[in-house]
C-alpha cells in the first residue's frame, strides 16, 4: 500500500476506534466469520494464527478459544490500544497486538499455520501483492481464510473514505489467491450483513470467505 492510502485508512479507523465494538452489526458480523472459518479449514489447539487487519480484535477472541496463540497485526493504534485494554480486562495473554504496515515491515516469515481477516481486503490497494506477503508468513501446510464483500454498488460505506474497492467478483478472488501460490483455494458464502440505508430500508450484503492452503 502507498504511503498516502496506509495513512487514510489508519486516519479513519483510528477516529472510530473507541466506538467500535458498541455496534451490534459488527460483533454478529465477526461472530459468523469466525463460525465460516471453523468450518471452512482444519483448526486445532496447537495453531499459531495471524489477524491480519485485526481491529479491535472481535474475530481474535471468536477464534482463540479454538488455537493456540493470535499474533493481531493493525496498522491503527487506537484499534490495538482498544484490543490491548480488552485483552487486560479479561487476562488474556495468549493474544499479541502488533502494529504493522506489512509493505514496509515485512511479517516473519513462515511462522503461521492460519491467517485470517474479516472486511479487510476493500481498504488494501494492492490486493494481490498482500496475498503474496500474507503467503510468506505461513509455514507449509498452512491455510488463508479472508473474508470480505462481494461486489456492490458502493451503498456499503457511506463514507467511503480508505475504502479502495467496492467489494470484490469471486471469480477475480479466486484468480488472485491462486496467483499468489496457493493450492484448494475455494471461495464459499460467509455471512449476510444487513445495513440500513439512507433511505430508511434495509438492504442484505453478502459477504464471501476465501479459502487456501501452502503446499
Amino acid at each position: 500500500m502507498t504511503t498516502e492510502g496506509l495513512a487514510e485508512v489508519s486516519a479513519r479507523f483510528n477516529r472510530v476506534a473507541a466506538g467500535w465494538d458498541a455496534n451490534p452489526a459488527r460483533v454478529e458480523l465477526a461472530k459468523g466469520v469466525a463460525e465460516a472459518i471453523q468450518k471452512a479449514v482444519p483448526i486445532s489447539q496447537d495453531m499459531a494464527i495471524l489477524d491480519f487487519g485485526a481491529g479491535t480484535g472481535l474475530l481474535t477472541l471468536g477464534l482463540l478459544p479454538y488455537v493456540a496463540h493470535v499474533t493481531a497485526v493493525d496498522a491503527s493504534d487506537e484499534m490495538l490500544r482498544v484490543l490491548a485494554d480488552k485483552l487486560k480486562s479479561l487476562g488474556i495473554e495468549n493474544v499479541k497486538t502488533r502494529h504493522c504496515d506489512i509493505g514496509k515491515e515485512p511479517l516473519p516469515e513462515a511462522e503461521y499455520s492460519l491467517v485470517v481477516s474479516s472486511m479487510v481486503l476493500h481498504h488494501i490497494v494492492d490486493v494481490p501483492r498482500t496475498l503474496l506477503l500474507l503467503r510468506r508468513s505461513l509455514r507449509p501446510g498452512g491455510w488463508i481464510a479472508l473474508a470480505d464483500l462481494d461486489s456492490e454498488d458502493g451503498s456499503f460505506h457511506p463514507d467511503p473514505t480508505g475504502v479502495f474497492h467496492k467489494g470484490f467478483d469471486r471469480g477475480q478472488i479466486n484468480r488472485w489467491t491462486g496467483n499468489a501460490g496457493f493450492v484448494d483455494v475455494s471461495i464459499q458464502d460467509a455471512y449476510q450483513m444487513r445495513r440500513r440505508q439512507e433511505d430508511g430500508t434495509t438492504r442484505e450484503y453478502p459477504i464471501f470467505l476465501v479459502t487456501g492452503r501452502v503446499c
